[in-house]
């Protein structure tokens, strides 16, 4: 793991990649769509880097189970060890490792979203997830600063896609534009991993919906109030992301809400996930 590191520092004092050169255009995609694409931000051996260590994350975090940062596919089984293949999801898991926590708060991830927050950004960490084979259920539509309450909404979460994703593994859909709305009204969804949805159809005429498909080492950035949804991973693999999460220095959050929002998962027992 000390070698992970050492080759984590020695990539981050090299920054002259595409994206920088193209900032000024993925900035104003963003702004546009309320979602952006950074097309191989990560080459083959550091994904591979960062996909071995989230691995041993989560093979670690199946063992232990903890209610309400780990959610298997299957939660009624009461095992105490389950395989890491059921995860669906972990939440703040740059909590179990210090090379996930160097990376969300390293200079390849900070100086390419500031400017898209329009703010000094501050981590507030990283979120793994999986849609195993077959996987049937949905997220539904929602936004995230449902869940997040930040006022203004300068809050984003970029995703790292560990594996391709085409449009039949239930990648992420956007309704483009939809970022220029306020939060809309939510509800309990019930699904496990996204405990909000909206409470009425979203228009769709005026923020038509885009799937985003993504190759390994491509990061998809999205602002915390675009509203989106994935849908069933129809395939034989797996779908999975590392979400790191962000919001700007000049952000506050709600903490009414937020209090409000965490009594609501207590009585629903369902935790949050882009």
């Amino acid at each position: 793991n000390s070698d992970l590191l050492s080759r984590c520092r020695t990539d981050l004092t090299g920054q002259a990649t595409n994206w920088k050169m193209s900032i000024d255009v993925l900035s104003d995609e963003y702004h546009t769509n309320g979602f952006v694409i950074v097309r191989g931000l990560f080459e083959a051996d550091r994904l591979r880097e960062i996909t071995g260590e989230a691995e041993r994350v989560v093979h670690d975090a199946a063992s232990t189970a903890e209610h309400g940062r780990v959610y298997f596919d299957d939660e009624g089984d009461a095992r105490a060890e389950r395989a890491a293949s059921a995860v669906r999801c972990v939440f703040r898991i740059q909590e179990r490792s210090r090379y996930l926590r160097e990376l969300l708060n390293s200079p390849q991830m900070t100086d390419l979203v500031r400017p898209l927050l329009g703010d000094d950004p501050v981590a507030d960490g990283i979120q793994y997830i999986d849609k195993p084979p077959h996987a049937s259920y949905e997220f539904p539509y929602h936004q995230d600063n449902a869940y997040m309450f930040y006022e203004p909404p300068r809050a984003l979460v970029a995703t790292v896609a560990l594996d391709g994703q085409l449009a039949d593994s239930g990648p992420i859909a956007f309704l483009r534009g939809s970022q220029a709305l306020d939060v809309l009204p939510h509800q309990p969804s019930g699904v496990l991993g996204a405990s909000r949805g909206l409470a009425d159809p979203p228009d769709k005429a005026t923020y038509p919906e885009m799937i985003v498909e993504m190759e390994a080492g491509d990061m998809l950035v999205h602002h915390a109030n675009v509203i989106h949804r994935t849908g069933p991973n129809h395939t034989p693999r797996h779908r999975r992301n590392l979400g790191f999460v962000y919001h700007g220095a000049g952000a506050t959050r709600d903490a009414e809400a937020n209090a409000r929002y965490e009594e609501e998962l207590a009585r629903n027992a369902v935790h949050d996930t882009a």
